[in-house]
């Protein structure tokens, strides 16, 4: 009987304390990831400061995106005389994202670059709603190709415009069996595409942020701070964040249905 008393004082004690151990390994990985996002907002001010621009998601040449990995065109490639360690190595990536197995090479058919953090391209217009590629090419982001990268005076608010952030998770029905994926390509709007052989739609089913209720997000200054998933991917709210001009540019906007926040 004593013995009993003492295996369930121990569940009782395990049991309270196991919630606890999980909050601090979380907090543990947040602050970590912030780290690896001060040392890549170093890096970016740094190339900045040298070429008067901000890095382009692309470097170099207009090859489809998915060509570009495997010759080290991206534009964390292009941080790397400034930080040198390479996205490859899972140490330059978010620990929580690694935790949870993660995937950061591609895998077929779906030929894209997995990442744990994401680069604010394309501003507010984002990509992944079918209307999209069918809007004009504003340069509201920090550049698609190295003829659109933001010079440096053009991002008008360093301070408030997102560059790089932890990557929205994505389980890939279709293509991915087990583990995450994350887009290396900011957007705020849901994962859609349309493909062909055969005709079909594909959509992305979203997990929850990395850390707690939001996102761990550098600023173009180098300042780090956690955003939360309600106001980040909520266009009405944070909408002037994503723009270099610092500007909401609502025509950009996809429609409400598209949102993945709806208020």
């Amino acid at each position: 009987m004593e013995l009993l008393v003492v295996i369930c004082i121990i569940g009782i004690l395990a049991a309270l304390l196991l919630p606890a151990l999980s909050r601090a390994k979380a907090q543990a990985q947040s602050a970590a990831c912030k780290n690896h996002l001060r040392q890549i907002g170093l890096a970016l001010t740094m190339y900045a400061s040298e070429t008067h621009h901000f890095p382009a998601i692309v470097v170099e040449g207009d090859k489809p995106f998915w060509n570009i990995r495997a010759e080290h065109n991206t534009w964390a490639d292009a941080l790397y005389p400034y930080y040198p360690l390479s996205w490859t190595n899972q140490s330059w990536h978010c620990p929580r994202y690694i935790a949870q197995k993660g995937i950061i090479i591609p895998q077929p058919p779906m030929l894209d670059i997995f990442n744990s953090y994401a680069y604010n391209c394309s501003g507010i217009v984002g990509e992944g709603w079918p209307g999209a590629a069918q809007l004009p090419r504003l340069n509201l982001g920090l550049g698609r190709q190295p003829k659109t990268a933001a010079p440096d005076p053009e991002v008008r608010m360093p301070s408030e415009m997102y560059a790089v952030a932890d990557a929205r998770w994505w389980t890939y029905r279709h293509y991915v069996e087990s583990g995450i994926a994350g887009k290396w390509n900011m957007s705020p709007w849901k994962y859609e595409y349309h493909l062909s052989n055969p005709p079909r739609v594909v959509t992305h089913v979203e997990t929850a942020p990395p850390h707690g209720q939001g996102y761990n997000m550098l600023f173009c200054d180098g300042h780090v701070t956690l955003v939360k998933r309600s106001d980040y991917l909520f266009p009405p709210r944070t909408a002037h964040h994503w723009n270099r001009d610092n500007q909401p540019h609502p025509e950009a906007w996809a429609p409400t249905s598209d949102w993945v926040v709806q208020q």
